[in-house]
Parts: structure tokens; sequence; C-alpha cells
């Protein structure tokens, strides 16, 4: 074991990596640095744990543990003694509800320094661990202080009126003649103008800008020049079509507190007569704060400029902007996370990091139903564009492990792991409606005459793939008293295994007891009293449509068993490994060892780090995919033959017919 001490360890966490996409797009020759990385290494999927989310799995990733121990069993946790509806889920991610010891925890036990980007596991819980931003939820951000924002005069192609409406990534501007400013440029045509807000998701500490529209060639509107005031020589930039402002610092002055964040635009289009102007302006997030030590921040801002997340891959999906912008954020993110990431691990002497990545989950859930013919709304006419977006997604996650494989030294270790895949969704079946039936879900209709569902007058409670009985002795304002619960129980449980739709297919894959679960890895008091499983296909079946069984499209892993698969798609997860003594174009026999589980992940790396493993690890060392580590499958010679006329049949146990 000595070999391995003191190594560096660097996990590249990318949520929803699909083991299947992974492999086709690899074998397309479209992913140089993951071919190059896993012929030089080793590669096996991996099954995470029930339900297979997001909060659940990185727990699990972190610790070692199942989610029994970690105690994160939903996004959230149920506590005794809180309603049976409060869950927690605002802090699924953090440290508050974890149970289980996490890997930096144990690596800093033993003298050893971790640095964890944007990854769960927060509040900090120990020492010689830098925090660099939080992962709070998917597609929402703890740290920000606003999401980037397209702002347009026209809206966009093929943008949904929803997202029109709701305001938070689109604004709608009105062009006119420009009145009122100082200082204009020679303008050849009559200077325009428009206003845009920066409203901030406090919505407290707005920042108000003016735009100046002008004509400084003779050949049409070519150029805007932002600015707080009607003041051209107060100008913050000057932007002509496909140009990026550099970066400036904005005060925003919320709840008390003066924060100064950076922003930048970018001007993606403008027309000659005026009639359209699209601006894109970048996610504004804080110069301090977002780091623990809260110095370091500061630190990394000044080495390598603003820090932004993933957001703008949203904007790109809902076809707010261009692919060229898209695409351009993604390769300053790209440049930050690693120069940051060797930065804090050299000048820190640091010997573990790890990163989550969210885009691919992303990408997945709103593109992945287009492009795999499983798919219950897939339509040949979007499956090009579709398959066109899924490509530039790994690319530019290729583009990512790349950069990060480049700088490695010959004592490194580089980890790529996901905490599920995705597979496409093609049914819908309403459990609700059907246990309401039953009378175990109370329905009522709303001032509208609405039909919605009055969880504190329902017997049970579904969080996912938990059904929780509201017992009075455990959740206020319970309903069902102690003798009812294995009742209750039991019709359940009879109900989801009848349910079939309307193709005589059944909606579930399995439903058990709690006292069951732990072949599933669950158990303890936070899970529900009932864990099921959809089956395959089939997405969460929570809503009230008017038919009880529907098809529907889009993508998703929570719902699905962990084993879900298509011929394009994979609902497990992902594992990579590269580094000293670690087998070279190794594939993991699934057929013969199984895959691996995601409780492994952290006493591997406590492995190759020469450390002991988080005190709850419940996985195994992965010596499989060490040098060396013969797994052939014994052959023994046949020295014993049993005379067939002794050999009786069978059945049951050996032991019923004695």
């Amino acid at each position: 074991m000595g070999k391995y001490l003191r190594k560096k360890v660097f996990v590249l966490g990318l949520d929803g990596l699909s083991p299947k996409i992974l492999e086709n797009f690899v074998k397309l020759g479209i992913l140089p640095n993951f071919k190059k990385i896993m012929e030089n290494g080793g590669f096996s999927k991996a099954l995470p744990a029930i339900p297979t989310q997001t909060p659940e799995n990185w727990a699990t990733i972190a610790t070692g543990a199942w989610p029994g121990t970690h105690g994160i069993a939903v996004w959230g946790r149920h506590d005794e003694g809180n309603p049976i509806i409060a869950r927690r889920g605002e802090e699924a991610m953090s440290s508050n509800l974890c149970r289980a010891e996490y890997i930096w925890e144990a690596a800093s036990k033993e003298g050893l320094k971790s640095v964890l980007l944007y990854f769960i596991g927060y509040p900090p819980t120990a020492e010689n661990v830098i925090h660099i931003d939080w992962f709070y939820q998917p597609n929402r951000y703890f740290f920000d202080i606003v999401g980037p924002m397209c702002y347009s005069s026209f809206v966009p192609k093929n943008v949904d009126k929803d997202v029109v409406e709701k305001r938070n990534m689109f604004s709608l501007i009105s062009i006119r003649k420009a009145e009122g400013w100082r200082n204009i440029p020679k303008s050849f045509s009559y200077p325009l103008e428009a206003d845009i807000v920066v409203n901030t998701k406090f919505n407290k500490g707005n920042i108000h800008y003016h735009i100046l529209i002008i004509d400084s060639s003779g050949n049409g509107y070519d150029k805007i020049i932002l600015a707080k005031e009607r003041d051209c020589k107060k100008a913050l930039c000057i932007l002509k079509e496909g140009e990026w402002s550099k970066w400036f610092k904005e005060v925003f002055k919320i709840s008390g507190r003066r924060i100064i964040a950076t922003v930048r635009f970018k001007l993606i289009e403008i027309s000659k007569n005026g009639s359209r102007l699209k601006l894109y302006r970048s996610q504004i997030y804080p110069i301090t704060g977002f780091t623990h030590p809260p110095n370091l921040a500061e630190e990394l801002v000044k080495n390598f400029g603003p820090y932004i997340n993933d957001a703008v891959g949203r904007l790109y999906l809902l076809n707010l902007i261009d692919e060229e912008t898209f695409l351009e954020e993604f390769e300053y993110q790209i440049n930050w996370i690693v120069n940051a990431a060797f930065y804090c691990m050299e000048k820190y002497d640091a010997s573990l990091y790890i990163m989550h990545w969210h885009f691919l989950d992303t990408l997945h859930h709103s593109t992945l139903g287009f492009a795999d013919p499983i798919g219950g709304k897939y339509d040949p006419k979007k499956v090009d564009k579709a398959m066109h977006r899924l490509k530039l997604g790994y690319r530019i996650a290729d583009k990512l492990v790349g950069k990060f494989f480049e700088k490695l030294d010959k004592n490194s270790y580089l980890i790529i792991v996901s905490d599920h895949g995705d597979v496409p969704n093609r049914k819908m079946y309403s459990i609700v409606r059907k246990l309401a039936e039953k009378g175990l879900i109370c329905i009522e209709k709303d001032e509208k005459g609405n039909e919605v569902i009055n969880w504190s007058k329902s017997k049970i409670f579904i969080d996912l793939t938990n059904i929780y009985v509201n017992l009075k002795s455990r959740y206020k304002d319970g309903i069902v008293s102690d003798e009812e619960y294995e009742d209750i129980r039991g019709k359940v449980i009879d109900i989801l295994r009848s349910c079939k739709d309307d193709d005589g297919e059944y909606a579930i894959l399995f439903a058990l007891r709690r006292e069951d679960a732990p072949i599933i890895g669950l158990w303890g008091p936070y899970i529900g009293d009932i864990v099921f499983v959809y089956n395959h296909g089939f997405t969460w079946g929570v809503k009230l449509s008017e038919r009880i069984s529907v098809k529907v499209g889009g993508a998703n892993h929570g719902p699905q068993p962990p084993t879900s698969e298509t011929d394009f798609s994979s609902n497990y997860a992902t594992f990579i490994i590269f580094g000293p003594g670690i087998k070279k174009n190794y594939v993991r026999p699934i057929d013969f060892l199984g895959p691996i589980f995601l409780v492994d992940i952290a006493p591997t790396i406590s492995f190759l780090l020469g450390i002991r493993p988080p005190k709850h690890s419940q996985g195994k060392i992965l010596y499989d995919f060490l040098e060396k580590w013969n797994i052939d499958e014994m052959k023994r010679e046949e020295k014993l033959t049993i005379p067939i006329e002794l050999m009786g049949r069978l059945e049951g146990d050996v032991t019923d017919q004695l």
C-alpha cells in the first residue's frame, strides 16, 4: 500500500454523465479527451443508490455510505414533530442533514487538505478544507446576486411563452428615439435608446442601465453605448455586434449590506434599421464571500477573473441566446475552474480535489427525450437538433476533463464520476389519483374550481419514491392512529402493485415495507414507511391529470430504477479512473463482477491517498482497477462426478426435504 501514499486525487463530478451516451460518443470520435483517459485508465458503469436522485447520490459518493446511513433518502429529510409535508428540501446538499462522515473530514483527521468546488457538504465542518461556492440546488445558486439574462426587443424564435412571462431569464425591451443624452458621438442616423434593469433575486438593490444605439459609419445602426447615466462620457462599455464588454464592478445594497459584484455584457444582435437588439448579461457573483476561508474569494478573482457558474446553459437550451455566446461563457468558466483548482491544490498543498458540474443533467432533462427513440414524445423532425445539442454538451465536458488531464503530474489520480445517468420518459401514471380513489389521499377544489391535494388531510404523503403514513404519533397535525398503520401500509402496497396503464403495463416496478428496504440500501428513521420505484420509462406520478395514464416526453432519473437503460441512454452512473498503478484500457466486466457501486468511491479514494476511509463507509476498494490485480475467472478441474441416479430434484431449501 505504501506505493499509493500521499498522492493527489482529483475527482470531477459530472452530474448526469451517462455511461452509454459517453461510450457512443467516444466511438464516434468526438470526445478525444475522454477517449485518451479511458484508454489509459479504467471505466465502469456505477450503480446509484435509490432513489436515483442528486442529493442522495452525491452524499453516497462523498461518504461511502448508503442513504439509510447518511440519512438523505429524499430531497431533504422528514423529521418527527414537524408537519408531514415539511422536508427541509433547501438543506438537501448541506452538512446539516448528512449523518455520515465525509471523505474530506476523514482526510482532515490525518492532516490532509481538500479543495471542494461547487460541491455538497457545507457549511464547513472540518479544518483543512477549502470550499469554493456551494452546490445549493440544480440551476439555483446560493451566492449569486442574479442569474444571466437576455434583453431583447423581440421574442427569439422557438422561445416558449412561459419563459417570456416569467421574466427571470428574458426581458423584453422597447426601443425609442433617444432623448436627454449628453456627449453623443457622431451618428449618421438619429440615435435610439432603450433601458434595462438588473433585478436581483432578492428583489432589492436593483440597478438601471441606459442603452444608446448609434450609426457610427453611415451603414446603419452598429453600436451601443451602455451607461448608468445618459452621458456618453460615463459609458461603461461601447459594443459592436458580437463583442463582449470587460468585467466591471457594481455595488448592490441588499438587506443593509453593501455587496460588490461583477458583471459583463455581450451585444449578440443589432439590426441596421435599429428595430432589433439582443443583449446578453452574465450571471452576477460577488467578489467576496463565496469561499471558505472568506478571503480566498478575492484572491481567486484577482488571479483568474470573476467567478460564474454554469447558469448560461439554460438560456441556450431555452433558445434565448446563440450557440457562440453559450460556448464562450463555458470556455471562460472551464478555464476559471481548472486554473483555480491547480492554484489552490498547489498553493495550499492539498491532496484531494472534488468538484461538481451540473450542465449535462440539465441538458439531458431538456433534450434526451427528443434524441432517444424510446421517448414518449420522440419526434424524428427534432432528432438532429437534439443530437447536436447533446454532442455539444458532451464536447464541453470533454474539454473540461481534458484541461485537468493535461495538467496532472505523474503522482496524481483523476477520477470522473456521476451521481446517475438519465433515461427518457414514456408515460405518466397518476398514482395519487389511484390512491385518492381508495380514500388515502384527500383531493379538494380551490377557489378557481381546480383540483388540489390537501396533504394535511391525507392519510399518506408521497415524497419522490418514499411514502410516509401521516401518523398522529409522529407528525404534527397527523391524522392516522398507530392502530391503523399496518392496514394503511398494506392497502398502499396492494394498490401500487396493481397499477396498470391503458396498455396493460405496470407503472410500479416494486413496492416494499420499510422493514424490507435494506435490500436496496435503505433503512433508518428517515426513509418512507413504504419505498417504491416506478417502472422503466415512467415518470413521477403525482400529477392530478384528467386521465390516470398519459403519454409524456422529457427525460428523468429519479423515478426510474438505477438499472433502467435503452439502446441509447442509461440511468447508471459513470466511473472513470486514471493514474499511477491503474490498469490501462480496462473496462470492468459487468457480466462477471457486476457494476461498481457509488459507495465504493470514497473507500477507493481513501486507499489511493493512504488514509482510513470515512468511518461510516460501507463500500469496497476497487482493487480490480489496479495493475497486477488478476481478475481472471477461476478454472478448476472437476474431480468429483456425482452419479445422475443420486441427483434428486430439489424443491425449495435443501433442508425442506429432510
